[in-house]
């Protein structure tokens, strides 16, 4: 317990060092004058941004609200996420199960991820508009990918014995695969989550700022467009919250799956 808070006393030691340094090193002058990024105007400053992200959620000084463009943000990312990673874990789960398939399909399992899914945007454009649907099928194309491997590894690490077992109790081929390896693929696909859950949000504010869409892409393409580096970093300390909140979440969700298994001793369940 006391190693534990020794840990978080430094981690707290380190981001107010480093907050004070942001803050008042471009005020001194040798810095500001050697360092030509070492200015408020390129960098902002921490209590610029504190100054930022309270009037974007109160709508002080005049400032545009940034719930709405939070909520779209969050809403396309978790969707992305969920219906992702349930695809890719059905997916995996499937083809670790059918060898035949697996070996059919592979090839072109690996030149589809192969290909980079930004370079995808301008054809879901195409075909759903510059819209929150197209910032949502991205991340889904993203988390899938990582969620699909991780899955289909999982579901070929289940012991041969396991699965032999299995046979000789007379188990089918979609029993083994519901009651063995299910469990295998979803410890390996809650595993994945946390990058999951990191590359559908950034997929998703990518996504905002190449289509112009409500979202917090769309802020930071504002920011660009108007050369304001604090509702820059307003934005970025804003998304950094959110993913961590976000993974947080799937730790949770992570730990409770792990207590569950340790609990059944990785037996089959009934």
């Amino acid at each position: 317990m006391k190693a534990k808070t020794g840990v978080r006393l430094q981690q707290l030691a380190l981001l107010v060092g480093l907050l004070v340094v942001w803050q008042f090193a471009p005020q001194v002058g040798w810095v500001h004058d050697s360092i030509k990024f070492a200015d408020p105007y390129f960098i902002s400053s921490p209590s610029e941004i504190v100054t930022t992200i309270y009037d974007m959620a109160t709508g002080h000084n005049d400032s545009l609200v940034m719930w709405s463009y939070l909520l779209s943000t969050v809403v396309a990312s978790l969707l992305g996420v969920l219906v992702g990673t349930v695809l890719g874990a059905v997916a995996g789960l499937w083809l670790s199960n059918n060898q035949h398939w697996s070996d059919v399909l592979r090839p072109f399992i690996v030149a589809l991820n192969a290909v980079p899914r930004i370079a995808l945007i301008p054809v879901f454009i195409i075909i759903f508009g510059p819209t929150l649907k197209t910032a949502m099928v991205t991340a889904i194309t993203v988390v899938f990918f990582i969620v699909f491997f991780n899955a289909y590894e999982g579901g070929r690490t289940v012991p041969p014995h396991v699965i032999n077992n299995a046979r000789v109790l007379g188990a089918t081929a979609s029993q083994v695969m519901w009651r063995v390896r299910w469990r295998y693929v979803l410890a390996w696909t809650l595993a994945s989550l946390p990058n999951a859950v990191s590359l559908g949000l950034i997929t998703v504010v990518t996504a905002e700022i190449l289509t112009g869409t409500t979202g917090m892409g769309r802020l930071i393409l504002n920011s660009v467009t108007t050369v304001d580096a604090g509702l820059t970093f307003a934005v970025v300390v804003i998304l950094s919250v959110l993913g961590s909140v976000l993974v947080g979440a799937t730790a949770v969700a992570e730990r409770r799956w792990q207590h569950w298994w340790n609990q059944g001793d990785g037996v089959i369940g009934s």
